[in-house]
């Protein structure tokens, strides 16, 4: 119907004509009557099947997606992977029979179930290891094996190249190139080949500190070191400053060669009096560690083995030494000096929490990749021990049970595995299952 009728007393003229005709039109290309724009949702304005405006094209967003509301739709957020962080997942990441290749697809650790009398509030097992482009994923998949050639067969001809190599051929097999076998025998023995490296696991230099002092930090870096030799690797352990000689106790070096027998243990400087390494310096007369030589060293040794664990003295930020300048130099600006990921060895019990915070904040803003051991946990874990392993979940890699370092070296060995994540080269990838049987 006409919205302004003409009068009855004049007749239609071509404009009133041209306005009937125009509102008389079905209302496809306009706003939807009896509501206006301003009062239809976004919902109704993205969804499907909307209706169309004169002089926009209102196209149906894709699955997933939404609007900016700027007018712009806007993708979903894209699921990213951080292949290189070395510590992809909770609880270690994946599980030790799983193809080589990144298995960090999830970080979260929800769906938790709670153990027996406790309070762990979060279930981190590991995901599944996606497999790489171009690995088979069954056994279906799997590329054929090639049958064997009987010896009635007759062997395929050579040409070109090939042709010297196949004249070579033996019952045997192929004879050794005379010079290749003589430029052998005259050459020196060389170490054993590196294994490959895994992106998920943790090699080069690996820096361990603690939240304080007498926290198992000397303990957790032999298991460490026993783990990653019963993988494969070549270890070395380095104590740059070692105090306290006076005492008469075992040296953290020789505590970790009775436990672990790593391939390399090597203590840069000794110092008499229990104190830090600096201050030990400066009380004994002798000359404190200087920072480049400590590095020059520990490079050297990277260069010889497949994996370096360098262990500190007490605490991140205890002075260790002096810098050609003269300044003081601590344990993170090492850690910052190699750029090495760096393990924090933690207490279980009260306290833990606010240590372990202000420790991980300090290397976070050093931009220092770190992650988290208890260094002894309780056969009798209380209430508080369950609680805070619930909150220090998302940053463990492993965790020692209390007295580990009294244990007969075989038995540790054996062990180490079992109390470390696969980041570091052991066994334990689901935390509740830990839980429920440490408890």
């Amino acid at each position: 119907m006409n919205a302004n009728p003409p009068r009855a007393d004049r007749p239609w003229t071509d404009r009133d004509r041209a306005d009937h005709e125009r509102t008389s039109r079905p209302r496809t290309d306009r706003e939807p009557a009896g509501r206006p724009r301003a009062d239809r949702s976004r919902a109704d304005r993205d969804r499907p099947g909307a209706a169309s405006y004169a002089g926009i094209a209102v196209t149906p967003l894709p699955r997933g997606w939404r609007s900016g509301g700027h007018g712009l739709p806007v993708p979903p957020p894209a699921r990213l992977l951080d292949r290189a962080d070395p510590l992809p997942a909770h609880g270690g990441g994946h599980q030790a029979t799983g193809p080589a290749g990144f298995a960090g697809a999830g970080r979260s650790a929800e769906g938790a179930g709670q153990p027996a009398g406790g309070v762990l509030s979060q279930d981190v097992t590991a995901p599944h290891a996606e497999p790489e482009a171009g690995e088979p994923t069954s056994a279906t998949d799997a590329p054929p094996e090639a049958e064997p050639i009987s010896s009635d067969a007759p062997r395929p001809e050579n040409h070109g190249a090939g042709e010297s190599e196949g004249s070579d051929l033996s019952e045997e097999g192929r004879a050794p190139d005379a010079a290749g076998a003589a430029a052998a025998a005259q050459a020196p023995p060389s170490v054993a080949p590196r294994r490959p490296a895994d992106p998920r696991e943790w090699h080069g230099i690996v820096l361990v500190t603690g939240t304080d002092t007498e926290v198992g930090k000397t303990i957790t870096t032999a298991a460490v070191a026993a783990a990653a030799q019963a993988a494969g690797l070549r270890v070395a352990v380095l104590k740059p400053g070692q105090t306290g000689t006076v005492t008469g106790a075992l040296t953290d070096a020789e505590v970790v060669t009775r436990l672990a027998g790593p391939d390399t243990v090597r203590t840069l400087a000794e110092y008499p009096e229990p104190l830090a390494p600096l201050a030990a310096a400066k009380v004994a007369e002798l000359p404190p560690l200087e920072l480049h030589e400590v590095v020059d060293v520990i490079r050297a040794e990277a260069e010889k083995h497949d994996l370096v664990l360098v262990e500190g003295a007490g605490g991140l930020l205890v002075p260790m030494g002096l810098r050609p300048s003269g300044e003081a130099w601590t344990f993170a600006d090492l850690a910052t000096t190699l750029g090495a990921n760096v393990l924090v060895v933690a207490r279980a019990g009260r306290g833990t929490l606010n240590h372990t915070a202000l420790t991980l904040e300090a290397l976070s803003r050093r931009g220092v990749r770190a992650k988290v051991i208890l260094g002894a946990w309780p056969a009798e874990p209380d209430l508080v021990h369950w609680a805070n392993l619930s909150e220090l979940v998302p940053h463990l890699v492993g965790a020692l049970p209390a007295g580990a370092g009294s244990m007969d070296p075989g038995v540790f060995r054996r062990s180490a595995p079992g109390w470390l994540t696969p980041a570091l080269h052991g066994v334990l990838d689901n935390w509740r299952v830990w839980a429920e049987e440490a408890g």
